[in-house]
């Protein structure tokens, strides 16, 4: 009788073994989330999960900063800030990206306080005492127009009347660069905001017929595409237009 007892023992204890090693967790892999640049937004989403797990990733852009694309490595997952990621069975990092965006505010008239006169090629803007020591680098001043309000233009639409007819009036510089514009009604607010910088498509809003060397009567979330003298395209946006005007950029 002891003999029987102990093999059912044993064979209790051999089951339970054999039961718990089926029993066992999947492994887990972990997902790491990055962001490009660090200061540029935050993600959620990351963690430990079972392949084959489906979840959720999301990125949310700062402040002047905007979302452009998930990547694993040089691989481009998505460009939603929102995505369903599947889990595999590796350890990954994957990183949302962004851009800053290109945000400049131009005074209108000679307004010393605020510069009014941006250099695309460069980046840079200029006051009205500074601009005139930079012609070949200006390509876009803002101004105040009656009947026109705020404006935008370039030294090369030769506008008198307006910078006070001195010598550092952009009518009277030496170099004067021409930028071209064309308001953009096929884009909304909010596909502008995810176009990326160097965006090949960035050109195909500009329209060489439509162009004219003024783009007048700007109010908010006016999108006007450019040419300038130099051959770069680009987009603008209204963020402010009154006698300071903020403009977001690309090109």
């Amino acid at each position: 009788m002891k003999t029987n007892l102990v093999k059912v023992a044993l064979m209790a204890a051999a089951f339970v073994v054999g039961f718990s090693s089926c029993d066992d967790d999947d492994p887990t892999y972990t997902v790491t989330l990055a962001v490009n640049p660090s200061n540029a937004g935050t993600v959620t989403g990351g963690g430990d999960y079972k392949k084959g797990d489906i979840i959720q990733l999301t990125a949310t852009a700062n402040e002047n900063f905007y979302f452009v694309s998930w990547t694993e490595g040089t691989n481009e997952l998505s460009t939603e800030a929102t995505f369903d990621y599947t889990v595999g069975d590796k350890d990954v990092t994957l990183t949302a990206n962004f851009n800053e965006k290109k945000i400049v505010t131009l005074g209108a008239q000679s307004n010393t306080t605020f510069p009014g006169f941006l250099s695309v090629s460069e980046g840079a803007t200029y006051n009205f005492n500074e601009a005139s020591s930079h012609q070949a680098a200006v390509d876009i001043f803002c101004f105040y127009e009656v009947g026109n309000d705020i404006a935008l233009a370039s030294p090369g639409s030769n506008i008198t009347g307006i910078f006070g007819g001195t010598e550092t009036d952009p009518a009277n510089w030496t170099t004067k660069n021409t930028t071209l514009f064309n308001q953009v009604t096929t884009l909304t607010v909010a596909q502008f905001d995810t176009i990326p910088n160097g965006d090949a498509n960035i050109q195909t809003y500009y329209s060489a017929d439509a162009a004219r060397k003024k783009a007048k009567l700007l109010i908010k979330d006016n999108i006007y595409a450019f040419k300038t003298q130099n051959g770069t395209y680009g987009l603008l946006k209204g963020y402010r237009c009154k006698r300071r005007s903020r403009w977001f950029y690309k090109i």
